[in-house]
């Protein structure tokens, strides 16, 4: 039988914890549930992760710093708008596709709600802070590549519309796996580019220095 390098395994421990998490609570999501998930022994679990925590934490990164490079390839923008467009739906694809990771995340980011001690309390929200961070520089990381290529100076906040972005996508989510309509969630997901295309403003583009 082929060895199984600690990375490798680390990443299977990391997407059955998110699989447990989704379908179970975070409550139900014990090391011995995630092994049996993984079907890895828990011993191994116990050799890639100090703690519960220590996956949790890693679970986290997984689904908000390495999120963007799990979706498909992003084609290059011809415009501003092409590039809203763009990410959104892909977006929205990858949700279609791995639901579960949409229910892990907010199940993640209420956890602060469900503790009790105010150091426990704050860690999370660092966390969730964390998260949401890494959500946004990557959208706006797109956007101002789009303008910039481009050559336009739209002069609006890229960090806002990209907050627009992830809590449009949030709520539409939130509606579709809690009573699922494909037709009325693409029809929301459009509404959400028309929308977000239109605070970008009018097409004003930087002078041409000779």
């Amino acid at each position: 039988m082929a060895r199984i390098s600690v990375e490798d395994r680390s990443r299977q421990f990391i997407e059955a914890a998110a699989r447990v998490i989704a379908a179970e609570g975070i409550v139900a999501a014990t090391t011995r549930r995630i092994a049996a998930e993984a079907d890895a022994p828990l011993a191994a679990l116990h050799y890639c992760f100090r703690s519960k925590d220590d996956l949790l934490n890693e679970v986290y990164n997984y689904l908000s710093r390495d999120y963007a490079r799990e979706l498909e390839p992003m084609p290059t923008p011809r415009t501003l708008e092409d590039a809203v467009d763009l990410h959104i739906r892909r977006i929205w694809r990858r949700m279609l596709t791995a639901p579960h990771e949409q229910i892990t995340t907010f199940e993640l980011l209420l956890r602060s709600t469900r503790l009790d001690k105010p150091q426990e309390i704050d860690s999370a929200r660092v966390i969730n802070r964390s998260m949401y961070a890494a959500w946004i520089d990557s959208t706006s990381s797109i956007l101002a590549a789009a303008a910039q290529a481009e050559g336009r100076d739209s002069g609006i906040d890229l960090e806002m519309v990209s907050r627009i972005i992830i809590a449009g996508i949030d709520g539409i989510s939130l509606q579709h796996v809690s009573d699922p309509d494909v037709q009325r969630s693409e029809q929301l997901i459009e509404a959400l580019c028309t929308s977000v295309k239109a605070l970008l403003g009018p097409r004003t583009h930087r002078p041409e220095h000779p």
